[in-house]
């Protein structure tokens, strides 16, 4: 079945082939451009006049209030930037006071030894403690 059988094939001679291709009296009209309706069509584009105008009116309305809200934006950017500087600030402040508080509990402590070895020294061994404490800062 690699050839055709031609017989069963409908024929289209050169004549019928020309008449189908010529143009005929009567032109088609595009569908789109036809107005059959003119007062429907004007009414339409009426109404479409109108929401486009009011879109655009929206529009603008939009655009105001997208520009307010694009300002409060940027000001919440500031504040935020602003908290977070203050925040690293407060947490700069807090380190240097726990590095504070640390070497006063060291100091206390050995104060508090110092007045303990103070304390617990004898009569005659207090003077020799008491120039030590005193070579060393504690007193």
């Amino acid at each position: 079945m690699s050839e055709t059988d031609h017989r069963n094939e409908p024929h289209v001679s050169p004549g019928e082939l020309r008449a189908a291709l010529t143009p005929r009296g009567e032109v088609r009209r595009n569908p789109v451009l036809v107005n059959e309706h003119e007062e429907m069509a004007e009414a339409e584009i009426r109404q479409l006049k109108e929401a486009l105008e009011h879109a655009h009116a929206d529009g603008s309305e939009l655009r105001v209030e997208l520009d307010a809200i694009r300002r409060s934006i940027d000001a919440s950017r500031a504040d935020q930037i602003e908290l977070r500087a203050a925040l690293d600030a407060a947490r700069g402040d807090a380190a240097e006071l726990r590095a504070e508080l640390a070497t006063t509990k060291a100091e206390s402590r050995e104060r508090r030894n110092a007045l303990e070895k103070l304390a617990n020294a004898g009569f005659f061994k207090r003077r020799k403690v008491i120039s030590d404490l005193t070579g060393r800062g504690v007193l």
